[in-house]
């Protein structure tokens, strides 16, 4: 095994790899001490006049570029009738090393490095060098994700009459990156190295390739004549404007690709722009729209004002009803014991139960009881009651006690919720008897629900309205302030041209003067020429 020491001036360090044409070295330069790259044609390779000249072919197209993305020459020659190119040392690895390493690449990673691989292609394209061998492994990719182009050996510099015809039979180029017009033999251009840009982009988004033949006539056969399962079938997580370029890219026909690298860097960066957005949008902090805030606000203050209001009003009204029953049925069973004073007296049980009948065929009492003064009942409309004595309830509340009338609040049974009032049989000051009254509270709890049920009618209505009327005057709001956010974004993307031109006469107004100013002020600040050093 033979030993390579220098190369020309250059001092080797390291071998770097091989190829089946060439070697790459690790060299030094001594003139300038800076460490480089030697790449040089293999021994056996030396002989063959058609290796030497796609060698030198790649010093020639790559040594007239000077581009970021490309690999640059500095400098030719050969050494004991070896010819070898001198390039810049590129850190980082292969595009297809990192690929069998099992990277998978994200959505903005494949963008990054297509948008750098279509502007490169572009300016190569501009400059009249066609690459022809666009492959992950001519890609080499740094850990800042910054891409080099490298081997040209294959490349063509277009003459200004005619493009290079690839002739059948003769294979430049990785079959499975080739376009169709390179493997049928046709005309290349440009459009073909965009046609081997989609392969790759189609690979790093799907981790498949687009052409999977077992052998390369089937290979070939199928980049010329089938059309790959469409990314979105494959990935269908890839947004849809990406995968429609990564579509176009791969059309048979060149006219009905991008036409140039810019082409397809704008179309790129559009994709780019929009994921961009999208992830700002995301990582701004969410807020709640001024309408909706002022709207909740709005309605909860007039909600809680609302509710506070009729809980007042309810309840005195329903305490004011109230004590206007308990009036009426004071009054009522102190007349029903004044006209059965005589009758208790003289002991005239019958004249007791027809005036028991009587009133209550007249008016609506759950119960009526007169009873003697030994506590035994003379008069009900229960006629069952009659003879017994009185039936102390359970459960009953004292709500009132007025002049001697107890009223109290109790439960009977089916008849539901009462007021029974009870009240003393006087004659000439002294008891000789009682009379009991129940009345139902059915009539009082329908009038203090229906007067509830407007009360919160009114209530929904004040409500809504107030709702509607805080978003709009919201929205109202919020249209200026948008707009001047709007202008504000633009100033800070250096565009100090924009100005409000909406005329208010309010707040708004005021604040849209104040910055037409400051963006008057600050353009003429970028306008002013640089003071000289």
């Amino acid at each position: 095994m033979n030993t390579i020491n220098a190369v020309g001036r250059y001092q080797v360090v390291e071998e770097l790899g091989k190829g089946a044409m060439a070697v790459v070295y690790k060299a030094h330069d001594p003139n300038i001490d800076r460490t480089l790259a030697v790449k040089i044609l293999r021994t056996e390779r030396c002989i063959d006049p058609e290796y030497r000249m796609r060698f030198l072919r790649e010093a020639k197209a790559a040594g007239n570029l000077s581009y970021p993305n490309i690999v640059t020459i500095f400098d030719v020659g050969e050494d004991n009738n070896r010819p070898y190119i001198v390039m810049e040392l590129l850190e980082g690895l292969p595009l297809d090393v990192i690929m069998k390493r099992g990277k998978i690449f994200t959505v903005p990673e494949v963008l990054h490095i297509g948008i750098q691989l279509a502007a490169a292609l572009d300016y190569a394209h501009n400059n009249r060098v066609v690459h022809r061998d666009i492959k992950p492994s001519n890609i080499v990719v740094n850990t800042n994700g910054v891409i080099k182009i490298t081997d040209f050996g294959i490349a063509h510099i277009e003459s200004g009459d005619a493009t290079q015809q690839t002739q059948m039979g003769e294979v430049l180029g990785t079959p499975q990156y080739m376009s169709p017009e390179q493997v049928l033999g046709q005309k290349v251009d440009g459009r073909s190295d965009l046609f081997s840009t989609g392969v790759i982009l189609y690979q790093l988004l799907t981790n498949q390739k687009p052409f999977k033949g077992e052998t390369i006539a089937t290979l070939m056969f199928q980049i010329a004549t089938e059309e790959p399962l469409p990314v979105g079938q494959v990935a269908p997580h890839i947004p849809a404007p990406l995968r429609l370029i990564v579509d176009k890219l791969l059309k048979k026909q060149p006219e009905k690709r991008f036409q140039s690298g810019k082409d397809l860097a704008d179309a790129l960066r559009r994709v780019q722009q929009d994921l961009d957005e999208d992830t700002r949008k995301k990582a701004e902090p969410r807020i709640i729209p001024l309408r909706v805030k002022w709207t909740a606000i709005m309605a909860t203050i007039v909600a809680l004002t609302m509710v506070a209001s009729i809980t007042v009003v309810y309840q005195k009204q329903y305490a004011a009803m109230t004590q206007q029953m308990i009036d009426h049925g004071t009054s009522l069973v102190k007349f029903i014991a004044t006209e059965n004073a005589v009758s208790v007296l003289s002991e005239e049980w019958t004249a007791i139960e027809l005036f028991v009948s009587e009133v209550t065929a007249r008016q609506d009492f759950i119960y009526l009881s007169v009873a003697d003064h030994k506590g035994i009942v003379r008069g009900d409309n229960r006629p069952e009651r009659i003879g017994q004595p009185v039936e102390l309830k359970q459960g009953a509340a004292l709500i009132a006690d007025k002049e001697g009338t107890k009223v109290h609040s109790l439960t009977a049974g089916e008849a539901g919720d009462v007021f029974e009032y009870d009240t003393p049989i006087l004659f000439q000051n002294k008891e000789i008897g009682r009379v009991y009254v129940g009345l139902s509270q059915d009539s009082l709890k329908h009038v203090g629900n229906l007067t509830l049920m407007m009360m919160l009618i009114l209530m929904a209505v004040t409500l809504s309205a107030v709702t509607v009327v805080a978003y709009v005057f919201g929205k109202v709001i919020d249209a200026p302030l948008k707009q001047l956010r709007s202008a504000m974004e633009d100033i800070a993307q250096g565009r100090f041209h924009h100005r409000i031109t909406q005329q208010r006469k309010d707040e708004f107004g005021l604040l849209f003067n104040s910055f037409n100013s400051m963006a008057d002020s600050l353009q003429k600040r970028d306008d002013e020429p640089s003071p000289r050093a």
